[in-house]
């Protein structure tokens, strides 16, 4: 699928994505006051596992690869 603003899908793409999920995350956990909040940060957690496993399956160490800047 090409992009509307012709923008080329890379790694990079998926890191950012990825480090989004992760601040917003954090963001919901100072602001939990809700049993609501801490089911959406349950979801986070579940989709943040889920990308981490998807990438170790596939030989990477999520860790080392998110926090590389190469």
């Amino acid at each position: 699928m090409k992009s509307q603003i012709d923008w080329k899908w890379s790694e990079d793409t998926l890191k950012s994505i990825i480090s989004d999920i992760v601040v917003r995350k954090k963001e919901y956990e100072n602001e939990t006051d809700s049993e609501f909040d801490e089911g959406v940060i349950a979801g986070y957690e579940f989709v943040l596992d889920s990308i981490k496993n998807e990438l170790e399956v596939r030989g990477y160490d999520f860790d080392e690869w998110i926090s590389d800047e190469d």
